[in-house]
């Protein structure tokens, strides 16, 4: 082998073949031979590591993040891991503790940020950082001038919708923010809002408490619709945990979930399927997310153009909807 193509396969380089990447690892092994990697920083001027950057809203306890970007970093980690990078991990959630600059600080080579569109602070402060030439990949950001990967929200919301009118539903709800900077957000309601005037449709959108955390949004939006009397027997949420919030607002004015009004959430978060009864919901392909995010910052990193396409969702149906 040449040394080049044992380099890369210990690296975990996809471009080296799975029969020969294995042939290789077994021998070193067996040699018990390690790479150096303060070496191999030294001669390739590389850390081989990537900053993952969590937005929070402010002040959130760590323990309450959706749980969706949670399953985002584990499939992150996943993809840096097999490529042969470590992740560097950071909650931030205010200016105190912002941080972007780890390629000139040499703890990366560059960075993936997700999180909470509320944060907007945070948002603002990363696409600074993005201007200035830092190597960045995101994840639905709301800033034109950074590099950003998305669920094909389109695709999702029409899924959503459609399986609602097939299940005969006549008066369909979007329970969501309707003034987001989210691009994922924005396409939802952007959808929901297309095929209800396709089908002669009134659009049903209640206003969110701003600042809340999504299953209180979810659950005053349906209070504020049954005190207003406004009828509705299908409710397409923006996420799931509006959609969970939703639920319990339906609940506890002892209306049928999944017969009197089926609902239909966003992301596909494990939580969905413990509820009662299950949601039903747009799942997201969180590995090949991660794949894409970490495929797409190294590209950056090549001087190469990445690959930005939308991911695939698909309609996981369960017992709401």
């Amino acid at each position: 082998m040449s040394q080049p193509t044992v380099s890369r396969a210990l690296r975990g380089d996809k471009k080296v073949n799975e029969v020969t990447r294995a042939r290789i690892v077994a021998l070193a092994n067996e040699l018990n031979y390690s790479v150096d990697h303060n070496a191999l920083r030294l001669r390739t001027q590389q850390t081989y590591s990537i900053a993952l950057v969590i937005l929070c809203r402010r002040g959130e306890n760590k323990a309450n993040i959706n749980p969706f970007y949670l399953s985002l970093l584990g499939c992150i980690a996943a993809s840096a891991s097999e490529r042969g990078y470590n992740l560097i991990v950071s909650f931030q959630d205010s200016p105190a503790n912002f941080f972007a600059n780890y390629t000139g600080s040499r703890q990366a080579d560059g960075l993936i940020v997700i999180g909470s569109g509320q944060n907007i602070e945070g948002w603002q402060f990363f696409g600074e950082y993005a201007r200035h030439n830092t190597p960045m990949i995101c994840w639905g950001a709301s800033k034109e001038d950074l590099i950003s990967i998305k669920s094909d929200n389109v695709q999702g919301a029409r899924l959503a919708i459609e399986h609602l009118l097939s299940s005969g539903c006549k008066k369909i709800a979007y329970i969501g923010p309707t003034n987001s900077e989210q691009p994922p957000f924005q396409d939802r309601l952007t959808t929901y809002m297309a095929v209800m005037a396709q089908k002669g449709m009134p659009p049903i959108c209640p206003p969110l408490p701003e600042n809340a955390v999504r299953e209180d949004q979810g659950y005053a939006a349906v209070n504020g619709l049954i005190r207003d009397k406004i009828d509705f027997d299908g409710l397409f949420c923006a996420n799931d945990f509006i959609a969970l919030g939703a639920m319990r607002a339906l609940d506890e004015h002892h209306i049928a979930v999944g017969t009197d009004v089926r609902v239909i959430g966003f992301d596909g978060i494990a939580t969905g399927a413990y509820a009662q009864p299950p949601l039903t919901t747009i799942e997201q392909d969180y590995v090949q997310a991660g794949e894409m995010l970490v495929e797409a910052l190294i590209a950056v990193l090549k001087g190469d153009a990445p690959n930005i396409a939308p991911v695939p969702v698909k309609l996981l149906k369960r017992g709401t909807a």
